[in-house]
C-alpha cells in the first residue's frame, strides 16, 4: 500500500509522539496529503524477469552490530530438498533439518548400519550457505522399537519408545559425525503429537537424559534442544507441562537441554500476535515448573492456516507478506533467540507460500523473508507495542540509528513519523526519502519501515 493512497483521514496517534505532539495533533486534526512518496508504477525495465517488481537493495553498511544484535542464524527454514540447487533462494541462516528425508529410521537402515549420504549432503550445503543446522535425531527404527507395529506418522514404531542402547548408539554416530560450533542437535519432533510420539512425558525425559549424556562425552559438547513441543492445544501443554516436570539422575527435563524449543502455531484462523500470546501462556506454565526464565527458547516451526493437514485457503497476498515480516519481529521482541519458518516448499496445507508451485519462484511472502532480515539484522528488536487504534509499532536499535516499523493488521491507520526520521520503505518496494521534520504516513495491513539515519551508511543519502 502506498503512503497516502487512500485519501484523505484524520492522523491516529502514534504511541512514539511525545505528549506535546499528541496534543498538537489533536487539535489540529491534519488530513494526509494524497500523493505518495514512493515511485507507485516502476518502469518495465526496472521490474526485472517476469514483470515483478525487484527486492529493494540492501542497506550498505560497515557498521558494526549493535549489542545484543539479531545475528543471520536468528533467520532459519526448514526446506524438505535443502541440497544444491534445491537451496532456498532467501538469505538463509540456519537450517532445521526435518522433513527432509533424513530421520532416524530413513538414515540407520538397519540394525548398526548408517546411510548418512543424504544428511552429509544437507550438511555440506549448509555449511557453504553460512548456515547453522539444527538435526532432529527421532524417528525409531521398527527393528529398535519397543512396540514395533504402533502406527506413527513416519511408519510403523517410528513414534515408539527405542531401546535406550540402541537409541544412545544413534544419537553418538550422528554427533561424532557432524558436531561442531555450527551444527545443534534437537532430541525429538513434536513430542507432544500422536504421530510423532506415542510414549509418555517420562519416557521422553530418558531419551533426553540419554542424548545429553552422549554429548557430554565430548570435551566441548553441542548444543542440545529440546524435544520440540507443540502450543495451540490445551493437551498440548499439558504434556509439555508434565514433561518439565520430570527429574531423570537429579536433574530437571529443562537442566538437560541448553535451549527449549516450542512450535507457535496458532489455531488456522490465528495470526503472528495469536502466535505470540501462545509464547505467552507457554512462558507461564514453565514458571510454575520452576524452569529458568533465561533458558533460550527457539520457535523451531511456524507457519499459518494450518489444520490437521487438511487443504489450506490461501490468505491475500498482503496478509502472506506480513505474516512472514512481523513473526520475525514479533518473536524478537520477545526475546525468542531462533525463529525456523515452515517450509520453504510447503504448499497446501499452509495459508502462506514462499514459492509457486515450481519450487523456484518467489512469491511477495518469500521475498519478504529476505526484506525482514534485512531490515532487523544487526538491530536489537526493542520492542512492539500495539495502539488502542490497532497500529503496531516496533522499535529496532540499529547501528547507524532508530529504525521504527509499522503496521495495522485491522484496517488502515495514520502514525507521524519523529522529527529525525530520513526513509521509509513499504515491505516489497522501494525506500524513498522524507521530508525534514517529520510527516504522517498511511499504514496498512504491510509494514513500513521508517529509519532515522543521519551516519551516511544506507542506500539513501545522509540527512545534510
Amino acid at each position: 500500500m502506498l503512503f497516502g493512497a487512500l485519501g484523505d483521514r484524520w492522523i491516529t496517534l502514534s504511541p512514539i509522539m511525545p505528549i506535546a505532539s499528541r496534543l498538537l495533533a489533536a487539535l489540529l486534526v491534519l488530513p494526509l496529503v494524497g500523493c505518495s512518496l514512493l515511485d507507485p508504477e516502476p518502469s518495465d525495465s526496472a521490474r526485472g524477469k517476469g514483470g515483478s517488481t525487484p527486492e529493494p537493495s540492501p542497506t550498505v553498511t560497515a557498521l558494526p552490530p549493535v549489542p545484543g544484535g539479531l545475528g543471520p542464524e536468528f533467520f532459519g527454514m526448514h526446506d524438505a530438498d535443502p541440497v544444491g540447487d534445491s537451496w532456498p533462494d532467501a538469505p538463509v541462516g540456519a537450517l532445521r533439518v526435518w522433513d527432509s528425508g533424513v530421520v532416524w529410521n530413513q538414515v540407520e537402515t538397519a540394525p548398526g548400519v548408517y546411510d548418512f549420504a543424504r544428511l552429509d549432503r544437507i550438511v555440506e550445503t549448509a555449511r557453504a550457505k553460512k548456515a547453522e543446522v539444527l538435526v532432529v535425531l527421532g524417528q525409531t527404527p521398527a527393528f529398535h522399537s519397543r512396540k514395533p507395529k504402533q502406527v506413527g506418522s513416519y511408519g510403523a514404531g517410528a513414534a515408539s519408545m527405542p531401546r535406550l542402547g540402541a537409541w544412545k548408539a544413534y544419537v553418538r554416530a550422528v554427533v561424532e559425525r557432524y558436531a561442531a560450533d555450527d551444527v545443534a542437535f534437537q532430541v525429538w519432533n513434536e513430542a507432544n503429537v500422536e504421530g510423532y510420539w506415542r510414549g509418555s512425558p517420562r519416557q521422553m525425559a530418558k531419551l533426553t537424559a540419554a542424548a545429553r549424556a552422549v554429548l557430554d562425552e565430548r570435551p566441548d559438547p553441542p548444543v542440545l534442544v529440546a524435544p520440540a513441543m507443540a502450543t495451540r492445544l490445551l493437551f498440548h501443554r499439558a504434556f509439555f507441562r508434565d514433561f518439565y516436570r520430570q527429574r531423570v539422575g537429579g536433574r530437571s527435563a529443562a537442566d538437560l537441554v541448553d535451549v527449549l524449543a516450542f512450535q507457535l502455531y496458532p489455531l488456522a484462523g490465528g495470526s503472528p500476535k495469536d502466535s505470540i500470546d501462545l509464547l505467552a501462556a507457554t512462558r507461564e506454565l514453565l514458571s510454575v515448573e520452576g524452569v529458568d526464565p533465561g533458558k533460550p527458547i527457539w520457535n523451531t516451526e511456524i507457519n499459518y492456516g494450518l489444520e490437521g493437514g487438511e487443504p489450506a485457503t490461501p490468505a491475500p497476498p498482503e496478509r502472506q507478506q506480513a505474516n512472514v515480516a512481523t513473526t520475525y519481529l514479533l518473536n524478537a521482541a520477545d526475546g525468542v533467540e531462533r525463529v525456523y519458518w515452515y517450509s520453504w516448499d510447503l504448499h497446501t496445507i499452509a495459508d502462506t507460500d514462499l514459492v509457486e508451485a515450481d519450487n523456484t519462484t518467489l512469491t511477495p511472502a518469500g521475498r519478504s523473508f529476505g526484506v525482514a532480515q534485512r531490515w532487523m539484522l544487526g538491530t536489537k528488536v526493542e520492542s512492539c507495542d500495539a495502539s488502542q487504534s490497532g497500529t503496531w509499532t516496533c522499535v529496532l536499535q540499529a547501528p547507524e540509528g532508530v529504525r521504527r516499523v509499522y503496521w495495522n493488521s485491522g484496517g488502515t491507520s495514520a502514525v507521524r513519523t519523529a522529527f529525525d526520521a530520513t526513509s521509509a520503505e513499504v515491505l516489497g518496494q522501494l525506500a524513498g526519502e522524507l521530508p525534514p521534520g517529520g510527516t504522517v504516513l498511511q499504514v496498512g495491513e504491510v509494514p513500513v519501515l521508517v529509519t532515522s539515519d543521519d551516519s551516511g551508511s544506507s542506500s539513501l543519502p545522509p540527512r545534510l
